[in-house]
């Protein structure tokens, strides 16, 4: 008598259809939110500029050994309106304005430029609108002089940053 009923079950009560009917739904379902996913967001990890960094990279090393050279360090402190820099080593003469890039590490519209200028001897102020705390690459460099400062730290607010060439 079981084995009558249970053959005459309907389509709806019996669980390897159910089975059969969800795993496709749900393939075309999450397909769907790849797709969306795919037309909808940036692709803000693709540098457009990717032959002419990779060019420029030795150009880049050579700034870098320059600044090992000289020996640079610099105290960096930055507000939500100002950057307060003092840079020490052994240059013959104080660059009167030097350049602070602060890059995001994955969205370039994100990243900010400071220009310093020179207040005092080794003293730099310049206006930054920064957004703090926040996770940055920093480049310290002098265009006039030929030579740059990297780090990677997190800024926050009246925070001394240590930057010194390697």
């Amino acid at each position: 008598m079981k084995s009558e009923t249970a053959n005459n079950r309907p389509w709806y009560k019996e669980p390897m259809v159910w089975l059969i009917i969800a795993i496709p739904s749900i393939t075309v379902c999450w397909g769907g939110v790849m797709l969306s996913l795919a037309l909808n967001t940036n692709d803000s990890l693709v540098s457009d500029s990717y032959y002419k960094d990779g060019v420029s990279y030795t150009e880049n090393v050579k700034m870098d050994d320059y600044a090992s050279r000289l020996q640079l360090h610099s105290t960096l402190v930055l507000t939500n309106q100002e950057a307060r820099l003092t840079l020490d080593g052994y240059l013959d003469e104080q660059p009167s304005i030097l350049t602070l890039k602060l890059i995001h590490p994955t969205l370039e519209d994100r990243d900010v430029d400071i220009v310093l200028q020179r207040v005092d001897d080794g003293l730099y102020t310049g206006a930054a609108e920064l957004e703090l705390p926040s996770r940055r690459y920093i480049w310290l460099q002098s265009p006039d002089q030929g030579w740059r400062i990297r780090a990677t730290e997190v800024l926050e607010e009246n925070r001394v940053v240590q930057l010194n060439a390697k």
